[in-house]
């Protein structure tokens, strides 16, 4: 299976590139705002969170769902919609431990197969899923599981003990309140109006790209050897007809 790129990009004026810049810009500073017992903090993404939006900006540029950086005005707006990806990515990961490695190796997974020339329309279905999914771990599950499961002190073994110290290994889990979640919805949306606005044109179907290597070389063979019709123009409809037939009859 040969991956299928489809790149495409789009004319950016002055206008479009500030506001498009402007949101991954809002995005990126909605993302890591915190509001704990000591105060407002900033929260500013890590190592794998931005390894991990290198891969989902790769996956989302080769299906046409964000533009490729065409001229200075799309180079900038790339790089803020890489810092802000990365610190969209930091917002829905699990804390760290078992939990996020496992998240992580599914991601990779998806990123894998949405790499084979998937249509951009999907990856966004796709995408929109895994951040509800992310999002309900993070922000539903792990509140309720480790806030209301407790095992109880035996004299014998100290079973709470126990299951604190396999929470703590799952999960490092920090309460969060509601304003902080209000922050990270802040985030989200702008990020997706930030894709939206920079929505790039359709690209053209090359069914030709989405040959194997082994049509291709039939095909090749086939122009190679046409003897008295070389050089003539060869219509689509008559070159998928010959990839039709058997290979013994080209």
């Amino acid at each position: 299976m040969s991956t299928v790129s489809r790149r495409v990009s789009r004319v950016w004026s002055p206008g479009l590139a500030f506001g498009v810049g402007a949101l991954f810009l809002l995005t990126f500073f909605c993302g890591g705002l915190w509001l704990s017992v000591a105060g407002l903090e900033y929260q500013v993404f890590g190592l794998v969170d931005g390894l991990t939006a290198i891969l989902v900006l790769y996956v989302l540029v080769n299906t046409a769902v964000l533009s490729w950086p065409r001229g200075a005005w799309g180079a900038v707006v790339f790089v803020y919609a890489a810092i802000a990806t990365a610190q969209l990515v930091s917002l829905l990961l699990p804390p760290p431990g078992v939990l996020e490695w496992i998240v992580l190796a599914v991601l990779l997974y998806l990123a894998w197969n949405a790499s084979y020339g998937a249509h951009r329309s999907r990856i966004v279905l796709t995408l929109g899923l895994v951040a509800l999914a992310l999002g309900v771990l993070k922000y539903s599950v792990l509140p309720f599981v480790w806030t209301r499961t407790q095992l109880p002190h035996t004299p014998i073994l100290d079973l709470r003990a126990l299951g604190e110290g396999i929470k703590g290994l799952v999960a490092l889990y920090v309460p969060t309140r509601p304003i902080n979640q209000l922050f990270a919805l802040g985030a989200i949306v702008a990020w997706v109006l930030a894709v939206w606005l920079q929505w790039p044109p359709e690209p053209e179907d090359d069914w030709l790209q989405r040959l194997s290597r082994g049509e291709r070389d039939r095909l090749l063979r086939w122009l190679l050897s046409a003897g008295r019709e070389r050089g003539r123009a060869i219509a689509e409809d008559e070159i998928r007809a010959r990839l039709e037939r058997p290979e013994a009859d080209m």
